[in-house]
């Protein structure tokens, strides 16, 4: 089968030299199987010229080998033949090497080699057996002239052989294989060979057919590709011509228009500044509003912590060895409860209590903390470590304050960590001379720095400027973050007349650098204070009835009032709280002012007060003062208590609205 092939560029995948006999050895056959190609052969080409080397080698090796033990076995004819051959085939290789003529070279070749199949079958080789060379015929002759020329010298071969056995087996004169079961067994195998190559070389023109196809309607393509190309480039050319044209009216028509831009730039200028000014009201609102929320439901989670102590305290006597552990459990709640307040005021910042502060203590105590064991087992993949200067200077501020920056630092490193990764906290004194343009402007002193650094996510360039504001997080909100971590670290900071620093990139990790003025002299701190002790005011069998959505509380309100000497009846909800008191008086009535679903505190007081015009009423809830307890108050409602409450303030407002005075015992 003719093909014209067209020439093809190939991509140079030759190898850097490599050294050693092996390498060698390999170069020397490489160069040896590729001899007689040119650059302008195309690939069906080069595949061929590199196949008639192969089989010239083969060929020429194992003439020689069949040639020698023909004169081994006493057949010097075969021999001869078998040497010329190989001789013949040398000078084939060498005349393709020299002319890369591979067309005359796969017609002389296959044309000799018919030839000699043909003596060989004639002969029978020795003992008979050269017949097995004629199977490889149909390969490569097909393979080296195509379909139609390789079936053609394939089938001239496969004539005179079957003449010959035709003769063989008729003839006395001729006795080679004399054999009607050889016949039989050598024509149809041959056959099957036959039509076997024909099947292979048919597949392999039409998938080399098809290859070339393609390749015509990728040129033709490149080709319409390279026409539309020529007519963009008119098309931009003009378009160009036309920009410019317009571009000079436009010109004109600008310089009429500066003075008005002017003023349209001023009036937006102010329009964002109001719209920053309405951004920010807007977001410390919302703040406010969040951290009221957790201000509610953290205080009835310390109400427990503050409340059950006080019980605990009455039954024990002076001398026992478990009040000072209550009284630190205790006061461990009320710094808490302190803590709480100071989130209902975040908005507002500011720091009432100053002192003077070690770093390096608030450190480790938050790493030996109970919150920091459970975040470290929540990432136990994070190794933290610790570079802390050990002639730090101390800073005057607020001890809790500066834990809650520390652990809100600590926490978003670690949350900022997908998987293994290390943290490391370290402290130094540093002097600043000159003022340092970081993320805040520090100005020149002497600071106690913090620098926190993580290998984390990092944080993007256009996210960088707003890592601190109200509610910004990209965690996800109610599960590793409420936005307002970084926030309380800001406010920290600037209520510590301290600067910041970030320095961080995307996949990069983070730094941050906390600079906080050191303090003019080292003062010892203050020790704990003591709680007071109060006088304890018991009841008289007085029925209160006590309305609170949390099951916790009810049971902590139930034991409280229980032990002051009241007969205490708990309710889950304002409407339970209605029907009971339709059929049972009470002499007081302790209200949660949040409940959910249900009516709240003030719903529920005006539905009392519509049957019970009289009725006593004291307020409890974990919000500071709201609308809605102020309109209460407005209502008739006299007591406020805030959650958590001791057993003293509870008592106390009890005995305010009942009006009874009794005398208890110390605690």
């Amino acid at each position: 089968m003719a093909t014209k092939n067209t020439p093809m560029s190939f991509p140079d995948t030759r190898q850097p030299p490599q050294k050693g006999i092996p390498a060698k050895l390999s170069r020397l056959a490489s160069h040896f199987f590729q001899s007689g190609i040119r650059p302008y052969h195309d690939s069906e080409t080069r595949r061929k010229i590199i196949l008639i080397n192969i089989f010239l080698l083969l060929g020429f090796v194992l003439l020689i080998f069949m040639g020698t033990v023909a004169f081994v076995q006493n057949d010097p004819s075969l021999g001869i033949m078998d040497f010329a051959m190989a001789v013949f085939f040398s000078g084939l290789f060498f005349y393709l090497r020299k002319t890369g003529n591979e067309p005359i070279v796969a017609k002389v070749g296959v044309t000799i080699i018919l030839v000699f199949f043909t003596f060989l079958f004639f002969t029978g080789g020795v003992n008979t057996t050269a017949f097995m060379w004629l199977y490889t015929f149909p390969l490569f002759s097909l393979y080296l002239l195509g379909l139609h020329k390789g079936a053609l010298a394939t089938g001239i071969l496969f004539a005179f052989c079957t003449g010959f056995l035709i003769v063989d087996l008729i003839s006395d004169t001729v006795s080679v294989y004399n054999s009607r079961d050889f016949s039989i067994r050598f024509i149809p195998s041959y056959l099957l060979i036959f039509a076997l190559a024909c099947l292979v070389e048919n597949s392999r023109a039409s998938a080399r057919k098809a290859i070339l196809e393609k390749q015509q309607l990728l040129a033709k393509t490149v080709r319409d590709l390279q026409t539309k190309e020529r007519e963009l480039k008119e098309a931009r050319d003009q378009l160009e011509l036309r920009v410019k044209l317009r571009t000079a009216e436009l010109e004109q028509i600008n310089k009429h228009l500066l003075l008005e831009m002017k003023e349209r730039k001023w009036a937006e200028e102010e329009r964002i500044r109001l719209e920053a000014e309405l951004v920010r009201a807007q977001k410390m609102e919302l703040l406010g509003r969040l951290a009221g929320g957790v201000a509610h439901d953290l205080n009835n989670v310390l109400s427990g912590i503050v409340s059950y102590p006080d019980l605990l305290l009455l039954d024990l006597p002076p001398d026992s060895d478990m009040r000072k552990p209550l009284l630190n459990i205790q006061e461990a709640g009320c710094r808490a409860a302190a803590i709480v307040q100071d989130l209902l005021t975040l908005a507002r910042r500011g720091i009432t209590v100053r002192e003077p502060v070690q770093l390096n203590e608030i450190i480790q105590e938050y790493l030996q903390s109970l919150e920091y064991i459970a975040l470290q087992n929540n990432y136990p993949d994070i190794v933290l470590k610790t570079s802390l200067a050990s002639d730090l200077h101390l800073i005057t501020g607020s001890p809790t304050h500066l834990k809650k920056m520390v652990m809100n630092l600590v926490v978003n490193a670690f949350e900022a960590i997908s998987g293994a990764g290390t943290i490391c906290i370290l402290t130094e004194n540093r002097t600043i001379e000159e003022a340092i343009q970081a993320y805040d402007t520090v100005m020149p002193g002497n600071y106690v720095v913090l620098t926190i650094k993580d290998d984390g996510i990092g944080i993007s360039e256009e996210n960088l400027n707003r890592i601190f504001e109200p509610f910004y997080t990209s965690k996800i909100l109610g599960r590793s973050g409420t936005g307002l971590g970084m926030t309380v670290v800001w406010g920290t900071v600037k209520d510590h007349d301290g600067f910041l620093d970030v320095r961080s990139r995307a996949g990069k990790g983070t730094i941050m650098t906390i600079f906080l003025p050191a303090a003019n002299q080292e003062e010892e701190e203050p020790a704990p204070k003591a709680l007071p002790r109060q006088m304890i005011i018991r009841g008289n069998g007085e029925h209160i009835l006590l309305v609170d959505d949390s099951p916790e509380q009810r049971s902590l309100g139930h034991s409280i009032l229980t032990t002051l000497g009241y007969r205490a009846r708990t309710v889950s909800s304002g409407t339970e709280a209605v029907a009971v008191l339709a059929e049972q008086n009470f002499d007081l009535i302790l209200l949660d002012m949040i409940m959910e679903p249900d009516m709240d505190g003030l719903d529920t007081f005006r539905s009392i007060r519509k049957m019970r015009p009289d009725q006593k009423v004291i307020i409890v809830s974990g919000y500071s003062e709201t609308k809605r307890i102020k309109e209460a108050q407005k209502e008739g409602v006299r007591s406020v208590v805030k959650k958590p409450f001791t057993l003293q303030e509870i008592a106390s407002a009890i005995q305010r609205e009942i009006g009874h005075r009794k005398g208890g015992e110390k605690s």
